[in-house]
């Protein structure tokens, strides 16, 4: 992804060393932890430093694209927005707001944005993504995107400690251009 993609209100660019103090601040909240299968509560520098390693690498090898997102009022940061490529081709697309940032339309706002990026300039032809059952607010974002449920599937959540049911669902390449286009 060699632009950064932006939208009105949101910049969105690759994670840096200085996010780490609002980055580990946001994932600190377990309201925020709870809905992400991979990240563990609490959250650590330590944890962050692994985290922009890992996505900095991902970058390198062109299967994984972690963006920060930023208002671009102010530069404050709010989130994580992003896709990674699947063994089977597909690219996964994940998000995750601080509970001061959400229902305030940023979730929409980028996860739209990265996911024109992911179609239009990594050539995908499909993206994939799942919201826990608990947090149907991500569903509705994945919903207006005019992702389709393809079914459901147990994940496990390290916040919890326990296995979540996990709604899984689909964009297709064709499907994203008819939404766009209307």
């Amino acid at each position: 992804m060699s632009a950064h993609p932006a939208t009105r209100r949101l910049v969105l660019r690759p994670l840096m060393l200085g996010d780490k103090r609002p980055f580990v601040t946001l994932l600190n909240d377990y309201d925020v932890a709870k809905n992400l299968g991979r990240v563990a509560h609490p959250y650590s520098d330590a944890l962050f430093r692994e985290f922009l390693t890992i996505t900095h690498r991902q970058w390198e090898d062109g299967v994984g694209y972690t963006l920060a997102v930023t208002r671009a009022l102010d530069g404050a940061f709010i989130g994580l927005c992003g896709v990674n490529r699947r063994e089977d081709g597909a690219w996964e697309l994940g998000y995750w707001f601080g509970k001061p940032y959400w229902r305030q339309g940023y979730a929409t706002e980028a996860a739209k944005a990265v996911s024109r990026c992911a179609f239009d300039r990594l050539g995908a032809e499909r993206l994939t993504s799942g919201w826990f059952f608990d947090n149907p607010a991500s569903g509705h974002v994945l919903e207006k995107l005019g992702f389709q449920a393809t079914g459901t599937e147990e994940v496990n959540c390290v916040s919890r400690a326990a296995p979540v049911l996990s709604n899984r669902v689909e964009l297709t390449r064709a499907d994203f251009l008819r939404k766009r286009a209307a």
